[in-house]
């Protein structure tokens, strides 16, 4: 007890008392709370029964306002064959199952009025064997070819095969090509003039086959060549391995998605499960450490899950308050979360991808809007409840969504600020501070379905969640943390 009271008081004291300034120097950098979308799934603004780009133009609202974040990523915007689109077969086109280029501008304008960057999916990996590269006599310095068969070549018909790591319709690029690079360089350009703030990396890791060092040399040159035309881009890259894999490639990029803590699997579930706080908090310091070693300019990027995963509801057995729980763990990590598109209210979805990007739920009640699931889904939603039924429900998934993102706005150093994870003496409390330009807090997450109490003095809870229903309590220098809830501590004035 007596060593949690001197450890805490002192991370907290060491930055003195300060104020919440510093928030609008923050407002213009890479750190936001990001919101995945698929397009096609997401909100059909024509009738046709597809998710398009005035759909997501139409639901801005929603997205900033109501739900809080200050970032989308789309998935692939481009044509394709593919109801996913990352066999993309024209880099600077707008699928017309998505509308045209005139909806894409209308989106970016919107965006820009409400401060929210976006983001789209470049696929750099692969094309299409219908993209017109393929297509032409360029495809054979284009892509990857070989004189003999060997794993994951197929054969282009005349004696030679190509390599597709994904599939023999997903050819590889020979991404050592200067006139490939050209080409590259075109297509980023030819999106961050239009406003774009970035873009969400496709399957980095193979771009050199999991040769780490020179993937990390390509992704260093793409930043580079995109800060040519924006110098304050940002490049978020799907490195789905280890965390020692993972930091092998950050040496060429400031974002990677943080897979070690994601999934059934990763850190945040594991240890929330078991109620292991002081292990959570220990991982978050030294991933954090260990990524901004690689890179003094890293930014993690925290999720749940993503397209490919099943749907976070379905791993915490779709119970609400450990649902809640989860939420405020990751979006509460440093770096820039992500969140998937209907994971704020608990959609379902998994087995088959097209399971986990069925339709976006509004409502429950209102089919209007709703896109068409993809062919080959084989699951319904079993999601009851939608944005518009959450709304007026207080204790719903997505108003404790709404009330994280909108705490968040009043202390940067959460995002920002170095992490040092804080032995409180009970392992079943997640606890750190996040210091940050002259700001500091302290966050302490009670993993534990039951109550703990303790004593810890010079200082103030300025804010509190409680995914459990109770908030935590601050009276008489005894802190109050009931089950599964959350407190933030400042430094009390001098």
């Amino acid at each position: 007890m007596k060593r949690f009271i001197c450890v805490l008081a002192a991370a907290v004291m060491l930055c003195g008392c300060v104020s919440k300034a510093g928030q609008t120097s923050a407002e213009s950098d890479n750190y936001r709370n990001f919101y995945e979308i698929f397009v096609g799934g997401f909100y059909d603004a024509d009738g046709d029964g597809m998710g398009d780009i005035n759909g997501v133009t139409q639901k801005l609202d929603y997205l900033t306002e109501t739900l809080g974040i200050d970032g989308i990523w789309l998935m692939p915007i481009g044509p394709s064959p593919s109801y996913h689109k990352y066999d993309v077969t024209d880099y600077m086109a707008i699928d017309p199952e998505y509308g045209t280029m005139e909806d894409f501008d209308a989106l970016i304008e919107a965006c820009n009025k409400r401060g929210v960057s976006l983001i789209i999916d470049l696929v750099l990996n692969h094309t299409s064997n219908l993209h017109p590269w393929f297509q032409s006599d360029k495809a054979g310095d284009y892509y990857m070819f070989y004189p003999e068969q060997g794993a994951n070549r197929h054969s282009a018909g005349n004696g030679t095969y190509y390599y597709g790591n994904f599939g023999s319709h997903m050819p590889d690029l020979n991404l050592d090509n200067p006139e490939v690079r050209e080409e590259i360089e075109e297509i980023v350009a030819f999106w961050l003039n239009k406003g774009v703030a970035g873009f969400r990396l496709d399957a980095p890791m193979h771009y050199y086959e999991q040769n780490a060092e020179k993937n990390a040399d390509f992704l260093a040159w793409l930043e580079e060549t995109c800060k040519k035309y924006n110098p304050n881009v940002y490049l978020v890259g799907e490195v789905w391995s280890d965390g020692g894999v993972i930091l092998g490639h950050y040496k060429g990029i400031d974002s990677l998605f943080n897979f070690p803590f994601a999934q059934a699997q990763g850190a945040l579930v594991n240890n929330m499960r078991s109620g292991r706080g002081f292990n959570l908090a220990s991982r978050i310091e030294s991933w954090q450490r260990d990524i901004r070693e690689a890179n003094p300019d890293a930014i993690d990027a925290p999720f749940l899950t993503n397209h490919d995963i099943a749907r976070s509801s379905g791993m915490l057995m779709r119970d609400i308050k450990t649902m809640k729980m989860a939420a405020a763990l990751y979006l509460l990590m440093p770096g820039s979360p992500f969140i998937y598109y209907g994971e704020e209210i608990g959609m379902t979805g998994s087995g088959r991808d097209e399971n986990k990007r069925l339709p976006m739920l509004f409502s429950a009640a209102d089919d209007a809007g709703r896109p068409n699931p993809p062919v080959g889904a084989d699951q319904a939603q079993g999601l009851e409840q939608g944005v518009e039924e959450q709304l007026t429900d207080g204790d719903s998934l997505l108003r404790f969504y709404m009330e994280i993102l909108a705490l968040k706005k009043s202390y940067p150093e959460i995002a920002r600020g170095t992490v040092t994870a804080i032995d409180t003496g009970d392992n079943r409390i997640c606890a750190y501070s996040a210091d940050w330009e002259g700001l500091s807090v302290i966050i302490l997450h009670n993993l534990a379905n039951e109550p703990i109490d303790f004593e810890i003095k010079n200082v103030i809870m300025s804010d509190a969640l409680s995914a459990g229903g109770e908030l935590p309590s601050y009276n008489d220098d005894i802190l109050h943390l009931p089950p599964l809830s959350t407190a933030l501590m400042k430094a009390s004035p001098l």
